[in-house]
């Protein structure tokens, strides 16, 4: 599977909860204006890590998520 162009969770969140989209593991999306990466859709919710200060705090973020998910 290709990653896609970030698409804006706000307004295709459904479609991802759904099964319509499909997106992967470490998949940049939007959630508004804000870039995150996607981690996953568990019992109804989107997963995704948002930026946590530095670039550093943020791929950690994403990693802590991906082992809890």
């Amino acid at each position: 599977m290709k990653y896609i162009k970030a698409i804006d969770l706000w307004t295709h969140g459904d479609a991802v909860l759904s099964g319509q989209i499909k997106l992967q593991r470490g998949q940049w999306v939007r959630c508004g204006s804000q870039l995150s990466r996607f981690v996953g859709v568990k019992n109804k919710c989107l997963w995704v890590a948002h930026w946590q200060g530095s670039t550093q705090h943020t791929r950690q973020r994403f990693r802590d998520l991906c082992e809890a998910f």
